[in-house]
């Protein structure tokens, strides 16, 4: 195959590997700069009816989802997919970069942010790969790539995609066919019954061998539950070790059952890891300056001046001056405001928006105008807290371009279960950071979202997060006091 050209334009150059393809480098020659791609051929090792019937299959398919996928950055895109001569090819984009199993090696070991920082990355491209009701079955080190342009990890190899058909079947000398890596397939993947949290399983292995340095195959089992036992091969936070041993429960039953839950339990943890980090940096601070300001005060008289006159100024939050606004008897909702910020009563029952509040506006009329919103979303038919808070994930950045979520963990809204997301995107022509909370009562949805732009985010945010915490949602009707 080496110098070929293929359809006139794919100059093949390097051999890669084998499989039930042959994977070649190529540069195509129609285009300026003769770009890399990579070429597949189908070539089973073995020509059994079964084999070759299974290949095609395969090769045909991974065709077709990388095609349904489209443009996701984080997977390479098809380029084409033809016969010549009698042989089938695939097309697709190359993406430089080094292979995931070049740095998850036997006997290193991956800090605890790195992994969870890896796991992120790798679940949003699979939220995104199974909202195509697409299982990609072969999640492991060497089909991720981590791409030198960006450090962005890629997800390659979509050959196991496929209709469910037995894992393993015999063929007339013996021989099996596999799907997935041993190691990293569940036990319901490997009777042929793949779930969408099967992938779940074989990321979570794959974490666990970032983090212990050790291979999947040679990892130990409980003889009695076959549940990986790993957790004493490594010293790691009690919370990420839960997540991880749930990822990778043998029966799929007792697994995250999607990967929205693995996200939600992931930005709990780091919210908590923030919390404690900036806890401990209170601390060593507070006692610096336990230790300083004595002598700062006695020696430099005019520092002291300073200090004294500074804790006379008016200005903290707790000083600013409230109003309450009282929406009508149909929303019931109840929040307090600054007296200097403007409101906007809309009580649109149709919408469900109820108010909105802004700050007092800057000179600078071409500056984005933040903003604290209210509004009361009716619901068909009763519905949990987590179901919500799915279906509001999945819709809330629909109005930004290159939405991206920074946390989503539990919270309180009106003395009730809460869900508060933190993300940021554009829109029109402004970097935009949104804080959403929400919660569900008596068929009706709350929410209340604080957004500005991502550089003036934290000029309002204690002022909003006060407006959040004071929300009533009201029993009865009752007057308003101002």
């Amino acid at each position: 195959m080496l110098g070929t050209t293929l359809r006139g334009h794919y100059e093949i150059i390097k051999f890669l590997g084998r499989g039930f393809s042959e994977t070649y480098l190529a540069q195509d020659q129609d285009l300026p700069g003769k770009p890399y791609c990579i070429v597949k051929q189908l070539k089973p090792q073995l020509w059994d009816p079964f084999v070759l019937q299974t290949a095609t299959r395969l090769f045909e398919t991974e065709a077709q989802v990388l095609y349904k996928l489209g443009n996701h950055d984080q997977i390479p895109r098809l380029l084409a997919h033809f016969e010549e001569n009698g042989e089938f090819y695939l097309v697709q984009e190359f993406i430089d970069g080094d292979i995931l199993n070049k740095d998850i090696i036997p006997g290193k070991q991956w800090s605890e942010d790195k992994v969870i920082n890896f796991l992120q990355d790798i679940l949003k491209i699979l939220e995104f790969v199974h909202q195509q009701n697409i299982i990609h079955r072969d999640i492991k080190p060497s089909n991720i790539i981590r791409r030198t342009s960006d450090g962005k990890l890629v997800l390659i190899d979509f050959g196991a995609v496929k209709e469910k058909i037995n894992t393993f079947r015999p063929n007339s000398q013996g021989k099996t066919v596999p799907i997935g890596t041993p190691g990293y397939v569940p036990n319901e993947q490997a009777i042929g019954n793949p779930e969408f949290n099967s992938d779940i399983y074989a990321l979570g292995i794959t974490a666990i061998q970032a983090l212990t340095g050790i291979l999947p195959k040679q990892l130990p089992k409980d003889p009695e539950t076959h549940e990986v036992v790993w957790r004493n091969l490594v010293q790691i936070q009690p919370q990420l070790a839960d997540i991880l041993d749930k990822m990778v429960r043998c029966d799929s039953r007792k697994r995250y059952q999607s990967v929205n839950e693995v996200l939600q339990a992931l930005s709990s943890l780091v919210t908590k890891r923030k919390f404690k980090k900036w806890q401990n940096r209170k601390i060593a601070l507070a006692l610096v300056l336990v230790a300083l300001v004595p002598c700062i005060v006695v020696l430099v008289p005019e520092i002291r001046e300073k200090i004294f006159a500074s804790s006379h100024n008016d200005s903290s939050l707790t000083k600013t001056s409230f109003l309450t606004y009282d929406s009508s008897n149909y929303f019931m909702i109840r929040m307090k405001y600054p007296k200097d910020w403007r409101i906007q009563k809309i009580e649109d029952r149709f919408t469900g928006d109820v108010a909105k509040f802004f700050p007092p506006p800057k000179n600078d009329s071409n500056s984005f105008q933040p903003e604290v919103s209210v509004e009361m979303e009716d619901l068909k038919k009763p519905i949990s807290l987590p179901d919500y808070t799915n279906l509001k994930v999945n819709q809330i950045t629909r109005y930004l371009t290159n939405p991206r979520i920074n946390e989503s963990h539990p919270t309180k809204l009106a003395n009730l279960p809460a869900h508060e997301v933190i993300y940021t995107g554009k829109q029109e022509q402004f970097n935009v950071k949104r804080i959403a909370v929400w919660t569900v009562k008596d068929n009706k949805a709350y929410i209340v979202t604080y957004t500005a732009e991502e550089s003036q985010y934290d000029t309002f945010l204690e002022t909003a997060q006060a407006m959040m915490n004071s929300l009533e949602i009201r029993k009865s009707a009752s007057t308003s006091s101002k």
